[in-house]
């Protein structure tokens, strides 16, 4: 039975560990997004209509094919992972698992040795020019450094921290926000 942690995570024991889920935050861009998406289905319908009705399809019209059907299922992708994703963390006294699911379907999952893992931190968000990096939970894996939990709130991150942190000791950071 899942417990809420805090704000959105909820977790639960498992046999060797914990389970954390941790659902995307929806943002005021999916709306940017949904109308981008329709203006983008609109166009292609055009040219689409253009071609089947008998004028013979050049180069350029193929090309653009090619790159609205590539729009087409990378906004579609965006948008479904705004409103349905959710990454899991699976934490035992040896490794840590982190998947991520999209409609309830696996997309990605890594695991990492509790051993590798280095300066885990919460990394608040920043604005870099005209673009905004959210705020994640980084941490040092083999000489890399890995990330998740995207637009995470402090609170949050926290009680994540504290509730990993009675399952295994990370050795601690000495950056700013790692616990």
């Amino acid at each position: 039975m899942l417990d809420t942690l805090a704000g959105r995570l909820t977790w639960e024991p498992t046999v060797e560990g914990i389970r954390v889920d941790i659902p995307t935050r929806y943002g005021w861009t999916i709306l940017i997004n949904f109308v981008w998406l329709i203006v983008w289905c609109g166009a292609g319908w055009l040219v689409l209509n253009k071609t089947h009705e008998g004028h013979a399809a050049n180069q350029t019209q193929l090309l653009w094919l090619a790159g609205w059907a590539a729009g087409l299922i990378l906004m579609t992708a965006s948008i479904l992972w705004s409103l349905t994703g959710r990454t899991t963390l699976e934490l035992t006294s040896y490794q840590l698992r982190i998947s991520r699911q999209m409609v309830g379907v696996q997309v990605g999952s890594r695991s990492y040795a509790n051993a590798d893992v280095r300066n885990l931190r919460f990394v608040p968000s920043m604005i870099r020019g005209r673009s905004s990096i959210p705020s994640q939970i980084y941490f040092e894996e083999n000489g890399k450094t890995r990330r998740f939990a995207a637009a995470l709130a402090e609170t949050e991150a926290l009680a994540l921290f504290n509730k990993m942190d009675q399952t295994y000791k990370f050795p601690r950071g000495n950056a700013v926000g790692s616990f």
